[in-house]
């Protein structure tokens, strides 16, 4: 782990299914097992841990964030959580039903009223995995999630903040970061890329590096009042979603060598042959 890293409140690497390391200069704030199975989220070592279906048992990996600070755990109401005194890492996850508008709501009323109760209220990056994912199963989880929010004193910054991805079984699963400080703001590209600016670091996704380029790019933050701005080199963490596997090399290529990258196939809301490029800049 590189001391930039080290150095940052908030981060995100990639680590083996098989052995996590432990870096004494950090505290665990949350992990997302990405495996060949889904499991709820649990607090195991003062930590949540959450299992989602969407690897092989040989292109699994875990990704861990962790803070400069130490940490308090907990579940309420089966949802998993840790917060550091300005982050906030919850996890839940919703078995196969029916009914994903009732099912969302219920689940994000438990996670929003622990994120009230706790002072985190700004929830800045949210990720969910539908089993099965379709624009009508996702339009009825949205209205529940929608719902939910509708009825906390907690804000998000709308979907442009959120990853929606289809799993291989499990039902829902989710996770979220919330801050206490701050305002984070929404950023969007023409391309359609898409992120959130929040305390000096963008979390974003787009459809190309290209794409996130532009993003993260000095020009657009300012038609959003952002006075930043990143260039590839600056990705510390980088996923890829899509149904085939691509040529990874050539991504690494354009980023710095210390960033972590990793690659999910998975199916995209879009369409069949979508890729996404979620991650990390700052």
């Amino acid at each position: 782990m590189t001391r930039q890293v080290r150095a940052r409140a908030l981060s995100s690497t990639f680590e083996p299914l098989t052995a996590v390391p432990d870096d004494p200069a950090r505290s665990r704030l949350g992990v997302v097992k990405f495996a060949g199975t889904s499991f709820n989220p649990v607090v195991k070592a003062g930590y949540p841990e959450l299992t989602v279906h969407l690897a092989d048992e040989g292109s699994g990996f875990a990704e861990v964030w962790t803070s400069a600070h130490g940490v308090e755990s907990g579940e309420h109401k089966a949802i998993a959580y840790a917060h550091d005194g300005e982050y906030l890492f919850c996890a839940g996850r919703i078995p196969p039903c029916d009914e994903h508008t009732y099912a969302g709501r219920l689940a994000f009323r438990a996670a929003l009223e622990l994120a009230g109760k706790l002072g985190y209220h700004h929830v800045f990056r949210m990720w969910n995995y539908l089993q099965d994912l379709s624009p009508r199963t996702y339009r009825e989880f949205l209205l529940g999630q929608a719902e939910a929010f509708a009825r906390r004193p907690v804000t998000w910054s709308g979907l442009t903040a959120a990853t929606v991805v289809g799993s291989l079984g499990g039902g829902i699963a989710f996770h979220f970061l919330a801050c206490r400080t701050g305002e984070p703001v929404t950023i969007i590209s023409p391309s359609g890329a898409r992120g959130v600016y929040a305390h000096g670091r963008l979390y974003f996704s787009a459809p190309s590096l290209d794409d996130a380029e532009e993003l993260m790019s000095t020009a657009n933050l300012a038609q959003w009042g952002v006075d930043d701005g990143f260039g590839l080199h600056d990705v510390s963490s980088l996923k890829i979603y899509a149904r085939q596997p691509g040529d990874l090399s050539q991504v690494e290529a354009r980023l710095d060598p210390a960033a972590s990258v990793a690659f999910l196939q998975a199916t995209l809301l879009s369409r069949a042959d979508a890729v996404e490029f979620e991650g990390i800049a700052g």
